[in-house]
C-alpha cells in the first residue's frame, strides 16, 4: 500500500523491485522443477528408464496411452526438493495425437524430450524418428510462436537457451558432420547397389576413403 509520503519515483522503484522479486520467485520455482517426456519405440524401455530415475525397484508394466508420474529428490538439508515430472507416450507411433498434451506454455521453459529407440529393431529406427520428431517439434514451435505474440524476448530466450547448451563451435560438430554425411551417402550408395569413394585434390592418396 503506497504511503502518502511516497513520491512518483519511490512508487516506481517499489514497483520495479516487486516485479523483480516476483520474477526471481518464478525462476527459483522453475529451477526446482523439470518435466521430461519419453517417446519412442513400443517396448523400447521407456518405463524402465523412468523407474530407475525415481529409484523405484519394480517390474515395468506396459504403457497403455499417456502416463504421468513424478519424483522428488532433496538437494540438501533444509533445502527445497527438486521435482521431476515424467510423461510417457505408449503405443509407439499409434498414439501420436497425444504428444500435444504434456507440452504447454506453462512448462515449455523447463521441458525436455527423450526419444527412446530400440536398437534391436533397426528397420524401425528411421521410421520412428521420422514420425515422432517432426510432430513434437511442430508443437513446440507453435507454443514458442504463441509466446512470441505477447513476449518476443521470452520466445527468443527459450530458443537461445536450447542452442546454448551445444554451441556452434563445439569441437565435436565438425567430425560428427563428416560421419553423418559419410553414413548417409553410404546408405544411398548401398540402396542403389553402388560404391562410394572420397578423395581430396591436394593429397588423393592420403585422403582417399572407400566406403563399401
Amino acid at each position: 500500500m503506497p504511503r502518502s509520503s511516497d513520491n512518483l519515483w519511490d512508487l516506481a522503484v517499489a514497483e520495479v523491485q516487486r516485479k523483480e522479486n516476483s520474477e526471481d520467485d518464478t525462476e527459483a520455482s522453475a529451477d526446482s522443477e523439470r518435466s521430461v517426456f519419453f517417446i519412442g519405440n513400443k517396448n523400447g524401455g521407456k518405463t524402465t528408464i523412468i523407474l530407475r530415475c525415481i529409484d523405484r525397484d519394480e517390474a515395468p508394466k506396459p504403457t497403455l496411452a499417456l502416463e504421468y508420474t513424478f519424483g522428488r529428490r532433496a538437494k540438501g538439508h533444509n533445502t527445497p526438493k527438486d521435482i521431476a515430472h515424467f510423461w510417457e507416450l505408449g503405443g509407439g507411433l499409434s498414439l501420436m495425437d497425444l504428444i500435444n498434451i504434456p507440452i504447454t506454455i506453462e512448462n515449455i521453459r523447463t521441458f525436455s524430450i527423450v526419444l527412446v529407440l530400440d536398437l534391436s529393431k533397426p528397420n524401425e529406427l528411421w521410421h520412428t524418428i521420422e514420425k515422432l520428431l517432426p510432430i513434437t517439434k511442430n508443437h513446440v514451435d507453435k507454443i514458442i510462436a504463441d509466446i512470441g505474440k505477447s513476449n518476443s524476448k521470452a520466445a527468443n530466450q527459450i530458443v537461445q537457451n536450447v542452442w546454448r547448451s551445444f554451441p556452434n563451435n563445439h569441437p565435436d560438430l565438425e567430425s560428427e558432420k563428416r560421419k553423418i554425411i559419410c553414413k548417409t551417402l553410404r546408405f544411398v550408395s548401398h540402396f542403389y547397389g553402388a560404391s562410394l569413394l572420397f578423395t581430396a585434390r591436394l593429397n588423393p592418396i592420403k585422403e582417399l576413403c572407400v566406403c563399401l
